[in-house]
């Protein structure tokens, strides 16, 4: 089985004639691995997820399971791929069930009408995010976090290999934060999902990720395993200092200070 989820090469993106936004990068993104895309603010983050989703043209190649994804039409990449973007609140009042059935449509026809097999997926990935009680709830009168555990559940009912998350948790308490990040976790280990997530909070890469891309100023600086993020790469991608410490559980964290 292939190891290799996304192979990236050369890859540069532009706003029209300005400067760009990503500069060179090459990678391979592992399979059935959680990512987190780290960097200081306007790194390019959100630009390269929104590229591996297939949402934006490129030059360079990006390479889903070896196919070029900009050679897929949108139906195929949204049985492959699951976005939950930074920010969305549709145009719409649709109720909490009918944003996350939204979630079925790239595996159905036009006219096609939801199963049972559907509608199961639907309540299981609420009761997942903890909003079943919101189900029939006008998706404009939610609050900010409740709203991002919506969009949560949606791609969770997509059911595809392969999550794209930006900062899913920014408008989260901690004690919800945690457990996204925890079934985030569990979608790796127990259904051998692909997990790419921008995160802002480097001790939440160190405890629930296995590898990491560090972007800074648009390229790539560093990536590897979550395990060998250090002071010196630290330091460098966010030009700050930074000290380690240990949480209960004696894990390595970090703490960045002003000098």
């Amino acid at each position: 089985m292939n190891n290799i989820c996304f192979e990236i090469n050369n890859l540069d993106f532009s706003y029209g004639n300005n400067k760009k936004i990503l500069k060179n990068i090459s990678a391979e993104i592992k399979s059935r691995a959680l990512i987190s895309l780290i960097g200081p603010n306007g790194s390019g983050k959100s630009t390269l997820l929104r590229t591996l989703s297939g949402l934006q043209a490129y030059t360079g190649s990006v390479k889903l399971n070896n196919q070029e994804i900009k050679s897929l039409s949108r139906k195929n990449i949204g049985a492959l791929i699951g976005v939950v973007p930074q920010n969305f609140r549709p145009a719409y009042p649709f109720s909490v069930w009918e944003v996350i059935a939204m979630g079925r449509l790239p595996h159905k026809n036009l006219f096609d009408r939801m199963k049972p097999e559907d509608e199961n997926l639907i309540i299981n990935a609420a009761k997942r995010l903890e909003i079943e009680h919101l189900l029939t709830r006008n998706i404009m009168s939610l609050s900010g976090g409740e709203a991002q555990r919506v969009l949560i559940a949606c791609v969770l009912a997509q059911d595809p290999p392969v999550l794209l998350l930006d900062e899913p948790t920014s408008a989260l308490d901690p004690n919800q934060a945690a457990k996204v990040f925890k079934l985030l976790r569990e979608l790796v280990k127990l259904e051998n999902k692909t997990v790419i997530v921008v995160v802002h909070d480097i001790n939440t890469s160190l405890e629930f990720s296995d590898y990491y891309l560090a972007l800074k100023s648009g390229e790539l600086i560093s990536q590897g395993e979550i395990k060998n993020l250090d002071l010196n790469i630290l330091r460098n991608l966010y030009n700050a200092n930074f000290e380690a410490y240990f949480n209960q559980r004696g894990d390595v964290m970090w703490r960045a200070f002003a000098e």
